[in-house]
């Protein structure tokens, strides 16, 4: 029933917003969004699979078990680039990744973060006691320290 409501939620409410650690002063506030700032979803057009439920950061962040964090490249670093990537994600029945894609973000910062947000892992989103797939959106905040 938990997961009933917190779907309905999901899905009344939407997604993004960002969430996080940390890492070294370097890489900021990695983790599946949210709409609990009230901003709507980068991808909420986006084709997600049919039958999909979206799900929210709160959510998704309880269900992750294996969390890659990606690397700053080097030579975004030395460039001082910073900014968000937003990638749009379905996380299966199994708790993998697929269809994976970036919606914005530096173009220098993309590759990183599908390399580390690929392997996330999470334990399966059940509804009504079935394993359901679930669409989120992932942002990744890269920050130089200052």
């Amino acid at each position: 029933m938990r997961a009933l409501v917190a779907a309905l939620v999901a899905i009344f409410v939407g997604l993004t917003a960002s969430s996080g650690v940390a890492q070294q002063g370097s890489l900021a506030n990695v983790g599946p969004a949210s709409f609990a700032d009230g901003e709507k979803s980068l991808c909420e057009s986006d084709a997600a699979p049919r039958g999909a439920v979206r799900a929210d950061r709160k959510t998704t962040q309880d269900l992750l078990i294996y969390k890659v964090t990606p690397s700053y490249p080097k030579a975004a670093r030395k460039a001082h680039i910073e900014g968000t990537v937003v990638l749009c994600a379905d996380i299966s029945k199994e708790g993998e990744i697929k269809n994976l894609r970036p919606v914005s973000g530096p173009p220098e910062l993309i590759p990183p973060s599908i390399k580390a947000v690929s392997r996330w892992r999470y334990k399966p989103y059940l509804l009504n006691g079935e394993a359901v797939e679930i669409s989120t959106e992932i942002k990744v905040n890269y920050a130089l320290e200052h």
